[in-house]
């Protein structure tokens, strides 16, 4: 998963040169090299060394992160598809974990690829408004059992 950059630490009325630029982002100078070989990212080069002008810098990090898309309750983000997606025949698995959260298991409606989605549990029931939850105990294993133990090696009769 890619880090978020540290968007604040540009400042907007300076210069940077590479290397600047890569320490104040916290990146690699290969990587503030690609951005200006993409063509995306615009530089001083008559002067050595090549400068990146702040406002510029500060611009191309916001167009980066305007990536992000929000998703509505009812949807998760396909990573086939690579669009946030609804669920197919509106049904999706509700995954219970321990604190706060539960995950919610969805296939796409497109692609039938598995999505998954992190909801807290205020939100469960707007959820099963929308689409028609099943419920899974994801520790069904740490439960009781229905059937007693027979083993009776163990009580010896005196």
């Amino acid at each position: 998963m890619a880090r978020r950059l540290k968007w604040r630490a540009i400042r907007i009325h300076r210069s940077y040169s590479v290397d600047e630029a890569a320490r104040a982002l916290g990146v690699a100078k290969g990587t503030v090299r690609r951005w200006i070989a993409s063509g995306d990212l615009p530089v001083i080069d008559n002067c050595k060394p090549m400068l990146i002008l702040g406002g510029d810098l500060s611009v191309y990090i916001r167009k980066r992160r305007s990536r992000k898309q929000k998703l509505r309750l009812d949807q998760c983000y396909c990573m086939k598809c690579r669009a946030p997606k609804r669920a197919a025949f509106s049904e999706a698995e509700l995954i219970t974990t321990k604190g706060r959260t539960a995950m919610v298991r969805m296939l796409c409606e497109t692609c039938t690829t598995v999505m998954h989605k992190r909801v807290s549990w205020q939100q469960v029931p707007r959820l099963s408004a929308l689409v028609s939850l099943s419920g899974t105990n994801r520790f069904k294993h740490l439960g009781e059992t229905n059937q007693p133990c027979v083993n009776d090696h163990c009580k010896t009769e005196v």
